[in-house]
């Protein structure tokens, strides 16, 4: 996009961009202290480029300020502390390209209510497309690749929206999770869009226009509370085949399954991890990966070229007091991208 093409607002917020991520570099006392010679800033976001070892790919992430399935506010600033724990400096001593593009502009006036079937509804469908309008325009370009973080789960229909809105009917959904996320709508309960994701996904409602994709297109891995709806042709690894198969051997597998032409959405929800492992998600589990397993398993998924979109979703940052949990994940995304 050029300055001309720009809205006032735009033009304005990338120029308050631009002057912060610069002062944020200069000042010494800053959290990202002094730039080391292999960075540059380009002028509208701060940007980490390793030019001795630069992969193909650039990461641009992309915070999503706003848990839409929670029923209260307050933690709707979990990708700060991606931020706070150096997330951009590690991805550059990982060999990556990095942009941060700062956060999602979601609108402030969004409900929160419990009213069925779908809780604080319309505003996940809001965020579904803010969400879709940002991340296009990196998805029309070679090698950009959008990396969320401190999102919800339901922000994958805004993300596979926009993927099949660039790339058609060559799309694919890598959905890790510890929950199969497939409850229907219904009238007489309240339940958050994340635990209807997978359904608004591939079932078409007057909540979402399509359906966006069809069964044979997803592939849930890792899940190990069974699934509330049928899928006779939906990709499918629960946690104890996954063990069974091999961590590494299962990844290879899922991968194989999917088109060559595929563009691939890699979901993550870090309740696929089990509670002793990864207490700081949103709805820990008893059951679940362990640190180690989900190591091997994103070392395969994040290294498949095809790989368009990012996202890491429900951690909580108001349970990571001493940011341990957001420093693991850190160095689970590091590891798995690592040149």
């Amino acid at each position: 996009m050029t300055e001309s093409s720009m809205s006032d607002n735009d033009l304005s917020r990338r120029r308050f961009l631009s002057a912060t991520a610069a002062s944020a570099v200069v000042a010494s006392g800053g959290r990202f202290g002094k730039a080391p010679e292999s960075v540059f800033l380009r002028k509208d976001a701060e940007t980490f480029i390793n030019p001795s070892e630069a992969s193909e790919h650039t990461y641009h992430v992309l915070g999503v300020p706003l848990r839409t399935g929670s029923l209260f506010p307050g933690s709707e600033n979990d990708a700060q502390a991606y931020r706070d724990v150096q997330l951009l400096s590690r991805l550059l001593a990982a060999g990556c390209n990095a942009i941060d593009e700062g956060d999602v502009a979601i609108p402030s006036y969004l409900p929160h209510h419990k009213i069925p079937p779908i809780r604080s509804w319309p505003g996940p469908r809001i965020v579904w497309d803010c969400v879709s309008e940002r991340v296009i325009p990196y998805l029309r370009e070679q090698g950009q690749v959008p990396l969320l973080i401190g999102c919800d789960c339901s922000v994958v229909v805004g993300t596979a929206q926009a993927l099949a809105q660039v790339h058609g009917e060559h799309v694919h959904v890598l959905y890790v999770d510890g929950d199969f996320d497939d409850a229907a709508p219904d009238s007489a309960r309240c339940q958050s869009a994340a635990a209807l994701a997978v359904w608004l996904l591939t079932q078409g409602s007057a909540f979402c226009a399509g359906p966006l994709l069809r069964s044979s297109q997803v592939t849930v891995v890792g899940w190990s509370r069974a699934p509330q709806s049928q899928h006779a042709d939906m990709g499918s690894i629960a946690l104890a085949e996954l063990r069974h198969i091999g961590v590494r051997q299962a990844g290879q597998q899922a991968l194989a399954t999917i088109p060559a032409s595929a563009s691939i959405l890699l979901h993550l929800d870090i309740d696929v991890f089990r509670r002793q492992d990864m207490p700081v998600s949103y709805f820990p589990h008893d059951e679940g990966m362990s640190y180690s397993e989900g190591m091997d398993l994103l070392g395969v998924l994040l290294r498949d070229p095809r790989i368009r979109v990012i996202e890491l979703s429900e951690y909580a940052s108001l349970r990571d007091f001493d940011q341990n949990g957001v420093t693991k994940l850190v160095d689970l995304l590091c590891a798995g991208l690592k040149k």
